[in-house]
């Protein structure tokens, strides 16, 4: 079971199995082409064998010929016959032209090694050629050419086989006056005939006797060999007779011979087979080292990345094992950001709900009871027209008239109701001042009904009245400008003529706005804070003052603050 769940889970298991899977493949292979060798090498050796015995047949029937030819030829040449003739003193003169005949008759067949002339007492007068032991007595003279096997007598170890041919007195009124023999020694005439290296070629006459065979033949009858039908002998037995002459062509193939195949085949087999495990096992190590222990190594990286989430896979590969770890850093680096990204989104929202916390602490904080406040203001414009004092009655009551905007819940105002706030503001300010410090507002007619957060504009005159305007020895002036720039935005300028702000002062100013989280300030950080909130950075604040000649606010936002503001919300 744990073999079962290894093999399912490793590649390099399934990868063996598919290579054992090839190994076997390729053995079966192997077996059926070795048992298909060796049908071929039985059926091309029995063949050849055929072919060769042909051959032989041919070879004989020529060398029987040219040697009947040339012992004929010889024998009864008028040198041979007035040498047997004479006695051994007269043929002293002859010995030279007889030598001269025995060179040219060797000369004629390449197959006559040796010849040797006998005169009628068997008594050896002349030879030529190699000298090869034999051994000639009555009982071994013909009465007509005959050829014999000497090497199956074991007095060579290379076959070679004697013509023998009589030689008659053709002059002699006598029948068969033989004048002598002369013995020609032949080389095997079975050469190169033997199908394989361990075969055996045997020449028999018509009499079953052998002539001559190959080196290493069985000493058997021609009826021994023929007669044997046993399956257990271990060879094949072949035989070509001769049609000339009713000599038979024997050959014995070992069975061994026939069921081998080709051992060159059969080496290159074995090594191809063996080159082929060899190949297998590198390409499975190989494996190993390039693709399993690196995706293993990308494995352990992938359940380690919790613990070690800045840690990354180091690779200089350019193969896809490369690629998919340069992907998966890329990926890690990725999701890294998009988490911080996340964190830094949480942190905003998490400031935002606290501004708004704070506000609508500062708001709770800073509400008193209108109602109470109502009723003192109109109790005290009352007053103040019965003593018929008209300006503490109005004054009164453009103060009643702020207090009221400002404590009312709503947060989305009308551009024409911010407008009507600053101008009850602005009498306050004139009856304060006496006529010293005056509002003026320009507002374009066709944006009145624009929405904006309510006191967007409040503070900032009130700035510039307190901050700008109360030190100046003169007249003083506050214009609010509020006009439409495009079809989606909204533009407020208050600028007024009064002492300015310092340049330190100014670019403080300028540097703190983002950093300052206190809505509990007022003036311009809780504006730009409430822009910021309102709009997020949708909007344009824009601050620019000259020492002794003024201040000028400028304020872009887009038209949609009540949609801005449920978005937010």
């Amino acid at each position: 079971m744990n073999f079962l769940k290894k093999y399912h889970r490793h590649f390099i298991y399934q990868l063996a199995s598919l290579i054992f899977l090839i190994l076997v493949f390729m053995l079966c292979a192997y077996l059926l082409i070795i048992r298909y060798s060796t049908d071929m090498v039985r059926k091309n050796t029995l063949d050849m064998n055929k072919r060769l015995l042909a051959q032989t047949e041919t070879r004989v029937r020529e060398c029987w010929d040219s040697v009947y030819n040339v012992a004929a030829a010889f024998c009864y040449s008028p040198t041979a016959l007035q040498y047997l003739s004479g006695d051994s003193l007269s043929r002293l003169p002859d010995s030279e032209e007889l030598a001269s005949v025995f060179s040219n008759t060797l000369l004629l067949d390449e197959h006559i090694l040796s010849a040797y002339l006998y005169d009628n007492s068997l008594v050896r007068i002349a030879a030529m050629g190699k000298e090869f032991p034999l051994s000639v007595s009555d009982a071994d003279v013909c009465a007509s050419m005959e050829i014999r096997a000497e090497s199956l007598n074991g007095k060579r170890d290379a076959a070679f086989y004697e013509v023998w041919y009589p030689i008659y007195n053709l002059e002699s009124p006598r029948y068969q006056d033989m004048l002598g023999i002369c013995i020609f020694i032949l080389d095997d005439a079975l050469a190169d005939s033997k199908a394989t290296e361990n075969s055996s070629v045997f020449l028999f006459d018509a009499d079953g006797n052998i002539l001559t065979s190959t080196e290493n033949a069985p000493s058997l009858s021609f009826a021994a060999l023929a007669n044997e039908g046993d399956e257990n002998i271990p060879w094949h037995f072949y035989s070509h007779s001769l049609s000339f002459n009713g000599w038979n062509i024997v050959s014995l193939i070992p069975k061994e011979d026939l069921q081998h195949p080709d051992h060159i085949l059969n080496y290159i087999a074995i090594a191809a087979f063996f080159i082929s495990f060899v190949l297998f096992f590198i390409l499975i190590i190989y494996y190993n080292w390039k693709i399993t222990i690196p995706l293993q190594n990308i494995t352990t990286f992938i359940r380690n990345t919790n613990t070690e989430p800045l840690k990354r896979l180091s690779s200089n590969r350019k193969d896809e094992i490369g690629i998919v770890a340069n992907s998966l850093n890329q990926m890690l680096d990725e999701n890294k950001r998009i988490q911080e990204e996340l964190r830094l989104s949480q942190r905003r929202i998490y400031e935002t709900e606290i501004e708004k916390k704070q506000a609508e602490i500062l708001a709770y904080r800073n509400q008193i009871n209108p109602h109470f406040l109502y009723n003192t203001f109109e109790c005290i414009r009352g007053m103040a027209l019965y003593h018929e004092a008209e300006d503490i009655a109005e004054i009164t009551m453009a103060l009643s008239n702020v207090f009221r905007f400002a404590v009312k819940g709503e947060d989305i105002v009308t551009v024409g109701e911010e407008i009507d706030y600053i101008l009850e503001y602005a009498k306050i300010i004139d009856y304060r001042f006496m006529g010293k410090i005056s509002v003026d507002v320009s507002v374009q007619d066709d944006i009145r009904e624009k929405k904006l957060f309510k006191l967007l504009l409040q503070p900032l005159v009130e700035n510039a009245v307190f901050h700008g305007l109360e030190q100046k020895m003169t007249e003083g002036l506050v214009e609010v400008t509020i006009f439409a720039p495009d079809n989606s935005h909204l533009c407020f300028i208050i600028e007024d003529n009064g002492c300015g702000i310092e340049p330190e002062k100014l670019k403080e100013i300028q540097t703190t706005l983002e950093t300052q989280k206190n809505t509990s300030r007022v003036g311009l950080f809780n504006i730009y804070q409430r822009l910021k909130l309102f709009y997020s950075d949708n909007f344009q604040f824009q601050i620019e003052s000259r020492q002794s000649e003024g201040t000028r606010i400028t304020i872009l936002i887009p038209d949609s603050a009540e949609k801005q503001f449920i978005q937010e919300g």
